[in-house]
């Protein structure tokens, strides 16, 4: 037998998620049988859309009810095995076997590494989730050049720090939006980007992105929504491109789903909204990995975790997420 713990959903949280909404719980886990190995989990990630199955609405992610174990991205090591294809010491990648210590498994599902290409964090964020969805954001929906004018909201997260860069990379003009003055100057003086504001300072948004964009901005790339894609809608320039990637700020509230309030200045401007997430660039997976780690070996590309350690401390870093405590990518080491 080897004890695990694992951290489940107390209740729904009414609102900005709490400690009192999590659980933490030890389990018996067997001897792996024939055909099935025990992973010890090293990184496990904690993201934005981890938010929606609390709220109880089914969606891309089915409604999570109180008892159930919480699911997310990990990385970890086969400590036992009854499995010929995965040796004891293989590396284990699973987008559904994080928040808790370790599991076991037949192999479905997980992604076998025999050797790293780097940190092993980097597989639960830019070699992951994180580097698929800001590709498929720039380098598939978006494809800024030189005289793009490009917002991103959430800049400083994980998948906004990393599209900022890969859209500076191809010639646009950015502007990004984040949650603090110290994110603001990492923002400008390490992500080079042409300008970035602290919302919670700035007030209403228009004037700060009619400033940047007198013309109109030609795109942005949202984590955020609510007010900010609101605002964002009446300084775009007409026929400009937004691709939605997230709405945060809407998901302690009780409709996620709500859209924006000048909904008709879309028609009004001929503006292309598209909706996107990283289910339909995983196939080409394999490539997106082999650019975005190139980009980082050759310091072209600037990553920043921030981490907090064991399993006990993932409920607080889910919640400071959540709260834009964190500069890049948040992530549990174990």
């Amino acid at each position: 037998m080897t004890l695990s713990r694992e951290v489940r959903l107390a209740r729904r949280p009414d609102g900005a998620p709490t400690m009192e909404d999590f659980a933490l719980e030890t389990v018996d886990l067997p001897t792996p049988s024939s055909g099935r190995f025990l992973v010890r989990n090293r990184f496990m990630s904690v993201d934005p859309y981890m938010r929606l199955p609390m709220t109880g609405q089914d969606g891309v992610h089915a409604a999570m009810d109180a008892g159930q174990t919480l699911t997310g991205a990990a990385i970890g090591v086969v400590e036992q095995s009854a499995h010929d294809g995965w040796p004891v010491g293989a590396w284990a990648v699973s987008g559904a076997h994080g928040w808790r210590e370790a599991y076991l498994s037949d192999g479905a599902g997980l992604a076998r590494l025999d050797a790293l290409a780097g940190n092993p964090s980097l597989y639960v964020g830019l070699l992951g989730l994180i580097g698929v969805t800001a590709f498929g954001g720039i380098e598939g929906v978006l494809k800024p050049g030189p005289d793009d004018t490009l917002f991103v909201s959430g800049a400083a997260g994980a998948v906004g720090s990393v599209a900022c860069q890969l859209a500076k990379r191809r010639g646009a003009r950015v502007l990004g939006t984040t949650g603090s003055d110290d994110k603001v100057a990492w923002l400008k003086d390490e992500l080079g980007l042409d300008e970035a504001v602290n919302y919670k300072t700035a007030g209403d948004l228009r004037p700060v992105l009619k400033a940047f964009a007198p013309g109109g901005l030609t795109m942005m790339f949202d984590n955020v929504g609510g007010e900010t894609l609101e605002a964002t809608i009446d300084v775009m320039k007409p026929g400009g491109h937004l691709a939605l990637c997230g709405a945060i700020a809407l998901y302690n509230g009780s409709n996620y789903r709500a859209g924006p309030s000048n909904f008709f200045t879309i028609i009004e401007k001929c503006l292309r909204i598209e909706g996107f997430n990283a289910g339909p660039y995983y196939p080409r997976a394999g490539e997106i990995f082999e650019f975005l780690g190139g980009l980082l070996s050759r310091g072209e590309l600037v990553w920043r975790e921030t981490i907090r350690d064991g399993i006990d401390a993932a409920p607080r870093a889910f919640i400071e997420m959540m709260a834009g405590a964190n500069i890049g990518k948040m992530l549990v080491r174990f």
